[in-house]
């Protein structure tokens, strides 16, 4: 509770130790979080701050914005699952632009397209490249908000997982994406873009600069699959997460068909309806694409054999490298 908080804090002032602070799902209201602004202001060791889950309002909101200036070694803000809103987004995005921070957590604070616009033109030019906006009822209507902020965002890494974005809402999406020089890791698990939106992202691809893409849970299907494989030969994609997706035998034919994975390291394809029909052709293409070294099939219809065999060929290619 906040006064449990209130002393841990009072104990740290002067402590040159302490690297990472974790004070999640404390219960911790305002007053215990201007004591956490407090610390922030004389000590200098702390690195890495996790705040998930408390009740932070405007009054410790502003006591943090406050103190992140005068903090010179802070790295990692996690201020997920709290009460910002989009007031106390505003207030945080005061004190971004002069703070030390490379990694901000502001996921489930329903802060909307008008709190995530503010973040993002806050965090232009510093040196946050980590940005998690992930379940804040971003939606349909608050996109257009943040997506002219996203184009000229200097973050390299972006969550909107969870901010029940659409097929319609890909187009614009991806017009921003490619705008945004800076970006190379775009995370949108759990939203709704679906098979047509899918084939939006996949044509944005070759324009963009993106490394590493998540689709975890957005009902792309066979269809949406046979999209993004026809883009992995032209684009710099590394890593690609399709996991609980409904995709079959069928889409993984689609993958395989082409033989033409890019730069395609790692392959991620949990919770879906593959079979070992499905798993051969997989194995297939973890033994012609030499740079391939991480593929994760759990929770699919496979046998046992199948995992082994396709464990041994990956482990011996890690070793290699």
């Amino acid at each position: 509770g906040d006064e449990g908080g209130a002393k841990m804090c009072e104990h740290l002032l002067n402590n040159e130790l302490v690297k990472r602070l974790v004070m999640n799902d404390n219960d911790l209201s305002d007053d215990a979080i201007i004591a956490v602004a407090k610390l922030l202001g004389a000590n200098q060791s702390i690195q890495q701050l996790e705040l998930q889950g408390n009740c932070i309002f405007t009054a410790g909101i502003t006591s943090l914005a406050e103190a992140l200036p005068h903090n010179g070694t802070l790295q990692h803000l996690d201020l997920s699952a709290n009460q910002l809103g989009i007031g106390g987004a505003e207030v945080l995005a005061t004190g971004l632009a002069r703070s030390s921070l490379t990694s901000l957590n502001v996921s489930s604070n329903r802060i909307c397209g008008r709190g995530a616009e503010q973040i993002l033109l806050a965090t232009k030019g510093t040196g946050v490249v980590f940005l998690d906006l992930a379940r804040n009822e971003i939606g349909p209507q608050g996109l257009e908000l943040m997506c002219g902020a996203l184009e000229s965002s200097t973050v390299n890494s972006l969550s909107l997982a969870g901010n029940r974005l659409g097929p319609d809402d890909a187009q614009q999406l991806c017009e921003s994406c490619c705008k945004c020089e800076a970006l190379q890791v775009l995370l949108l698990q759990q939203n709704d873009l679906g098979a047509d939106g899918t084939k939006a992202l996949a044509e944005m691809l070759p324009k963009s600069k993106l490394t590493a893409l998540d689709l975890t849970g957005n009902g792309i299907g066979d269809r949406g699959v046979e999209y993004i494989a026809s883009a992995l030969g032209t684009c710099a994609l590394m890593g690609l997460g399709l996991g609980h997706n409904s995709i079959t035998d069928e889409g993984v034919q689609h993958l395989v068909a082409g033989r033409n994975w890019g730069d395609l390291r790692s392959l991620e394809l949990t919770s879906n309806a593959i079979s070992d029909l499905g798993g051969k052709a997989l194995k297939l293409m973890a033994e012609e694409h030499l740079k391939l070294t991480a593929m994760d099939l759990m929770y699919n219809n496979l046998s046992p054999d199948f995992f082994e065999e396709l464990e041994l060929l990956l482990k011996k290619r890690q070793g290699a490298d």
